[in-house]
């Protein structure tokens, strides 16, 4: 992403129950992926950038207008709920996500580029890949398709651009518990 679109920016984590690998099989990510182009066609929704990971999604999405979130990210982890218990009718539809989510407001540019380049790294932060472009299950393969990044992205270690996220995220996991 080479420019901030209008519209208001967030950064969103969403978590399995417990942070169990729920979404460790590939069947589950492409329900997820396509729980996710629903929602977004639904609230008019721009996505910036998305991993899933075996235990959890982050993502960077762009609301057209400063409203609430909310509505889309419950319509998001529901519409996942619903394809997955239809996928197997034993399931509990509330065994899935941990209770809310966390967010984050992207006010500026240098903001949003840490935090995709965050998503995009994550899969190796994780021990999932060796090389970001190799993750099947993130919008990086997109990204170097549109020019934006290299397919060498990162291979040399975390990008500068993400020390700045991973120390926020050091602060907040020191003050909880």
């Amino acid at each position: 992403m080479n420019e901030h679109r209008a519209g208001t920016t967030y950064f969103v984590t969403l978590e399995c129950l417990l942070h169990h690998p729920l979404l460790a099989p590939p069947g589950l990510k492409q329900m997820l992926i396509s729980a996710l182009r629903e929602t977004k066609r639904q609230f008019g929704l721009s996505i910036g950038a998305y991993v899933i990971l075996d235990d959890h999604l982050h993502l960077v999405l762009i609301a057209p207008t400063e409203s609430d979130f909310h509505g889309p990210m419950n319509y998001l982890r529901a519409r996942f709920v619903r394809a997955w218990r239809d996928d197997d009718k034993t399931r509990n539809e509330d065994m899935f996500w941990e209770h809310g989510f966390r967010s984050r407001l992207l006010v500026d540019a240098d903001k949003l580029r840490q935090h995709v380049d965050y998503i995009h790294y994550d899969p190796v932060r994780h021990g999932l890949c060796e090389r970001a472009y190799d993750y099947r299950w993130s919008s990086l393969r997109a990204r170097v398709e549109q020019g934006h990044y290299p397919e060498d992205w990162a291979v040399m270690g975390p990008p500068a651009s993400i020390s700045h996220v991973l120390a926020q995220r050091d602060r907040i996991s020191r003050l909880t518990p």
